[in-house]
């Protein structure tokens, strides 16, 4: 008997990214934060004109509207492949849990996640320094220097056990300046907890098989990540314990809807050079940076947050990395990044560098788009002109229960209010900027928004704006 073959069904990676979006998960419900669904999470591909996704991103386009999807569509990918669970009861979400996890999403996901992996992360190769870098005293040196450019102490090798704050400077200095600070310090908890709250995740994909004393140098790491198996002490708790002291909520992805594009392209970065083995290289370079990093900037985050929200702050978690970092930074260094180019040489180094190297474009990407989220949320009514709505786009009507989603304009756009009230929201709060009949709102490219009616019916529209303002 002859079997039956079956032809071959041809997708464009177009039509496959629509059927993974088009899963009921991946829709926006009305909810500005989602508490106790790890699970939902929308990805906004209706707004989206430009589906070219076999052509990469470039650092030009970084935080485009197609960049963001995405970024939002590989997030969600490679967390499939972890354990997810709400820290209340499954019941209520269980068949979210069995669709996150069923077989229809992983045959979706397996259909377009290497070629959105070559979208979002091929301008590395050309953003990235390839400094000449061949030996390991070359690479002892470099090292030292690059740590020694951002300010990080020589001594976060583990010649001082304790790291202090520095006068507050850069991302957290501008944070205690805004005029909304504890909205603004909020905003940058949300990017930290789209890894802290599942923290060592990445790093766990690298914890398996067989390559020497380096592997168990790593676990060591992990075990400290994860409290010694005491769950009190594990840094994601400790992460939540932050989160709770300042009224935020701690479940995973409550604040979705604010993650920025290089938050989540930085995040998934470390999963996709963990995911692909053949990354592993760029993974120990990279982790050796930050841990180095981390010692210094975890000090002075918590310092800011002290800053911001006074005696009310549980800082333990910051305290807790500015301290072991110290060692992690140590042991990164002398048992990763030096252990690997100590026994392979010449084969590993290009590669451990250039995960430095990676890391440090995906930082510089992530602090200018913060630092210019801040910059607008936090003056959205001198970005406002009464009386300023304009004429052209395609109208929307806006109500209460209507899906709320943000996103990013891929030009400098105005929004116009024509009819009724609506919300805007830069970042998560409380107190989101009204905009009334009449009203205009200037929006940078690549500023995050979300627009919810703050009446019966809202008629906005958007159009390019005539004089660009950054």
């Amino acid at each position: 008997m002859t079997a039956t073959i079956q032809p071959t069904v041809h997708t464009t990676i177009q039509e496959a990214v629509e059927r993974y979006c088009a899963q009921r998960l991946l829709q926006a419900g009305p909810e500005v934060v989602v508490v106790g669904n790890p699970y939902r999470r929308t990805i906004g591909l209706e707004d989206l004109a430009d589906r070219d996704f076999a052509r990469p991103v470039t650092e030009a386009d970084f935080l485009s509207q197609r960049h963001l999807v995405v970024s939002r569509i590989l997030c969600t990918a490679y967390e499939s492949s972890m354990i997810l669970l709400p820290e209340g009861s499954l019941g209520p979400v269980k068949a979210d849990f069995d669709a996150f996890y069923g077989e229809q999403a992983r045959r979706l996901r397996d259909a377009i996640w290497p070629d959105l992996e070559r979208c979002s992360f091929g301008f590395l190769r050309e953003a990235a320094a390839t400094p000449d870098v061949r030996t390991l005293d070359d690479l002892r040196a470099w090292f030292m220097a690059e740590v020694d450019a951002v300010g990080a102490p020589a001594d976060g090798s583990g010649n001082n056990p304790e790291v202090t704050a520095a006068p507050l400077r850069g991302t957290m200095l501008a944070i205690t300046q805004c005029r909304h600070a504890e909205e603004a310090a909020a905003l940058y908890l949300f990017q930290l907890g789209l890894d802290a709250l599942t923290e060592a995740s990445a790093m766990a994909r690298n914890l398996g098989g067989s390559y020497g004393p380096e592997q168990s140098a790593l676990f060591k790491i992990f075990v400290d990540e994860f409290g010694y198996g005491v769950h009190s002490a594990k840094h994601s708790t400790i992460f939540r314990g932050l989160l709770r002291s300042i009224g935020l909520h701690p479940d995973v992805h409550a604040y979705w809807n604010f993650y920025l594009t290089s938050s989540l392209a930085g995040t998934s970065y470390f999963n996709h050079v963990s995911e692909n083995h053949a990354g592993m290289f760029r993974y120990m370079g990279a982790v050796t940076y930050l841990e180095w990093l981390f010692a210094q900037g975890f000090a002075d985050m918590g310092a800011m947050l002290r800053t911001v929200f006074g005696d009310r702050v549980d800082t333990r978690y910051c305290d807790e990395h500015a301290h072991i970092d110290v060692h992690h930074g140590r042991m990164t260094f002398e048992h990763l990044l030096l252990g690997f180019a100590r026994t392979h040489g010449d084969a590993v180094i290009p590669d451990l560098v250039r995960g430095v190297e990676e890391t440090k474009v995906l930082m510089r990407l992530g602090d200018e788009d913060f630092l210019a989220q801040i910059r607008w949320a936090d003056n959205l009514d001198t970005h406002t002109t009464p009386g300023g709505a304009a004429d052209g786009g395609s109208p929307s009507i806006l109500r209460p229960g209507s899906p709320f989603v943000t996103r990013v304009y891929d030009e400098d756009t105005l929004l116009s209010v024509h009819d009724g009230e609506v919300d805007v929201y830069g970042w998560a709060t409380q107190r989101p900027h009204r905009l009334g009949r009449g009203d205009a709102l200037l929006v940078p490219r690549g500023r995050l928004h979300g627009l919810k009616a703050a009446s019966a019916s809202a008629t906005v529209s958007a159009r390019p704006a005539v004089s660009p303002a950054r």
